[in-house]
C-alpha cells in the first residue's frame, strides 16, 4: 500500500495538498504527527509514501526517493544550443508545429528535450503510474529553480495523462499524432540514472509488444520511434530495421516511417 503525508514543518497549504492528492490517487492520508518517514513506513506496512511540501512532491520508500528534477534534460538541452546533435531529437526528425506522444513518460527527460526543439508543436506524455504522472505533472508545471525561460516553457508545454499507452493507443482515431515514441528501457536496472532506478517499482516492467508497434503506426501520421541499448535485442525483435544513432552512443533508435514498408516483427 502507498500513503500521502506531509512534512514535518507541515503548513496548512501542504495539509490541503496532501488531502487533494489522496482523494485524487484514492491513497489513505497518514498524518505525520511528528514521525520520521522511515518509522511512518515501518508503522503502516507501506510500500511507499507520497511526501507533499511546498517546494516539491516527493516518493519515498524503504530503498530510496524520488522528485521531480530536469537535471539531465536541462544538459542535452545545453549540449543543443551549443551546437551539438541530439541524436532522439535527430530520429524523431521534428518538423515545425508537430505532434509528439511520447508513451513513456517517466521523469519527462525525453519530454522535455523534444519539446525545447518542438517549440511550437505539442508533447503529450503518457505514464501508467498514477503516483509518478502526478509528481511528473506537478513538477512540469511548477518547477523553476534556476532554469532559462526557454527550459521552463518546454516543461509547461508538456501535457500529462495518466494511463496505460496500450490502452490508450487503441483508443487514439487513426494518424491523430505525428510522432509516436517509446522508451522501453526504463524496465532495465542499471542503464539509467539513479533518479530512474529510484523510480523504477513504479513503473511498467512488461516489455513491448509487437501489437503495440503496430497500433503506434496506426495513430502516427509520420513515424514510430524506439530507444534501446545499442546491440540490444529489443530492436530486433520488435522488427525495426532501421536503426540510427551516435557511433559512440550506448543507445539507439528504431525507426519506422509510415509508408516506408510493411512493419514485419519477429514472431
Amino acid at each position: 500500500m502507498i500513503a500521502v503525508t506531509t512534512t514535518l514543518a507541515e503548513s496548512a497549504e501542504e495539509c490541503k495538498k496532501a488531502g487533494e492528492i489522496s482523494r485524487t490517487l484514492n491513497l489513505p492520508l497518514c498524518p505525520r504527527n511528528n514521525t520520521g518517514i522511515g518509522k511512518l513506513i515501518e508503522k503502516h506496512s507501506l510500500k511507499g509514501i507520497v511526501i507533499v511540501s511546498r517546494e516539491k512532491i516527493t516518493y519515498s520508500y524503504p530503498g530510496g526517493e524520488f522528485f521531480f528534477h530536469p537535471g539531465m534534460a536541462k544538459l542535452r538541452i545545453n549540449e543543443i544550443l551549443n551546437g551539438k546533435t541530439d541524436q532522439m531529437i535527430k530520429a524523431l526528425d521534428l518538423i515545425p508545429g508537430c505532434t509528439v506522444l511520447d508513451c513513456t513518460l517517466g521523469l519527462g527527460s525525453d519530454a522535455i528535450v523534444t519539446s525545447f526543439a518542438n517549440s511550437a508543436g505539442k508533447v503529450i506524455g503518457i505514464e501508467r503510474s498514477p503516483v509518478l504522472s502526478l509528481i511528473v505533472r506537478e513538477g512540469l508545471a511548477s518547477y523553476s529553480g534556476g532554469i532559462s525561460q526557454g527550459l521552463k516553457g518546454a516543461m509547461r508545454r508538456i501535457k500529462v495523462i495518466c494511463d496505460d499507452y496500450n490502452h490508450f493507443l487503441k483508443n487514439q482515431p487513426d494518424q491523430s499524432v505525428d510522432i509516436v515514441y517509446f522508451d522501453p528501457m526504463f524496465r532495465i536496472p542499471g542503464h539509467k540514472s539513479s533518479a530512474i532506478d529510484a523510480m523504477r517499482p513504479l513503473t511498467d516492467k512488461s516489455p513491448l509488444s509487437p501489437e503495440a508497434i503496430e497500433e503506434a503506426l496506426r495513430v502516427a501520421r509520420r513515424r514510430v520511434v524506439v530507444k534501446e541499448l545499442r546491440n540490444g535485442p529489443e530492436l530486433t525483435r520488435l522488427g525495426f530495421n532501421r536503426i540510427t544513432g551516435g557511433k559512440y552512443s550506448p543507445v539507439a533508435y528504431g525507426v519506422v516511417e509510415k509508408g516506408g514498408g510493411r512493419y514485419k516483427p519477429l514472431l
